[in-house]
């Protein structure tokens, strides 16, 4: 019986050795971009994702990060463009004050967690910020829309991003506004129905969690 137990125990603990192994190789893939980065070693084009603390973030934010997902899941909200100036580096950004161009410093002064987003291969850095420069003074666009007077976050990346043949890195997307039941929070349909506009689901447009999830996207965490 002595003999039998030790067995038994000798099986169970190569199965839970197995499993634990197994384990560990399937959840490589997810930390495996999760590299980090300090803010010295930022480059002109980076993208900065802000991740959300949906128990801090107003009706605004934690409406987006419900209809939207980041890269591994994260509630990411909001995000920028790294552009190297020679007082330093800055980062232009589109939020209620409009597209504006401000210190890196004072960018993360209320922000939480911050993920670097590197775009792999010919991308046009130097031109990309350029074009996302020409539009500083610009309105923050609220109703999401497709016009070129307005800009929210992630249509400033998704219409300034440019390859080195010219074209535009990222294509528009279905815009998303519904929880992960399929249906259209009600938090937008009261927002659009206060402007007496039906919620543009569907319609071409971009998000900054979706950006975060393209495979040409290299994502490290910011060491601030």
């Amino acid at each position: 019986c002595s003999s039998d137990l030790r067995s038994l125990t000798s099986v169970m603990i190569m199965f839970m050795n197995k499993t634990l192994f197994l384990s560990l190789l399937f959840l490589l893939p997810l930390f495996c971009d999760a590299r980090q980065l300090n803010v010295s070693s930022l480059r002109e084009g980076d993208m900065l994702f802000c991740v959300t603390d949906v128990a801090k973030a107003d009706d605004f934010g934690r409406s987006i990060v419900e209809s939207t997902k980041g890269v591994r899941s994260m509630k990411i909200s909001h995000l920028a463009i790294v552009c190297e100036e020679d007082s330093g580096i800055c980062v232009l950004e589109a939020t209620g004050d409009g597209v504006v161009m401000r210190t890196l410093d004072k960018f993360l002064v209320k922000r939480g967690t911050v993920l670097v987003g590197r775009l792999k291969g010919r991308f046009d850095s130097r031109c990309s910020v350029l074009r996302a420069k020409s539009h500083i003074g610009k309105a923050y666009d609220y109703l999401f829309s497709d016009t070129d007077d307005e800009f929210y976050c992630s249509e400033l990346v998704q219409k300034s991003y440019v390859l080195k043949s010219g074209e535009l890195v990222f294509s528009p997307i279905p815009m998303s506004f519904h929880g992960e039941d399929g249906a259209i929070l009600n938090y937008w349909k009261e927002y659009y129905g206060k402007r007496g506009l039906d919620v543009p689901e569907g319609k071409p447009g971009s998000n900054p969690g979706a950006l975060s999830r393209d495979r040409r996207v290299k994502i490290y965490s910011l060491a601030k």
